[in-house]
């Protein structure tokens, strides 16, 4: 989640904010989370003949609609 917030405020120009990283074990839960998690899209690839964009170009596409 710290990359995506870091280009969400990139890509929407604040710059000026400061965030940072923090780890799943700082905030206590009894939801067992993975370390390391990854969407796997070979499935919809194969299955419906699509390319799946990186995600940083949806977002970039996300953020400029919301600035309209």
């Amino acid at each position: 989640m710290y990359d995506f917030t870091k280009m969400i405020a990139e890509m929407a120009g604040k710059t000026e904010c400061v965030i940072a990283p923090c780890h799943s074990e700082e905030f206590p839960s009894p939801v067992k989370r993975p370390s390391f998690s990854v969407l796997d899209k070979t499935k919809i690839k194969q299955t419906f003949g699509i390319s799946v964009p990186y995600w940083t170009e949806p977002l970039k596409n996300c953020i400029k609609n919301l600035s309209v």
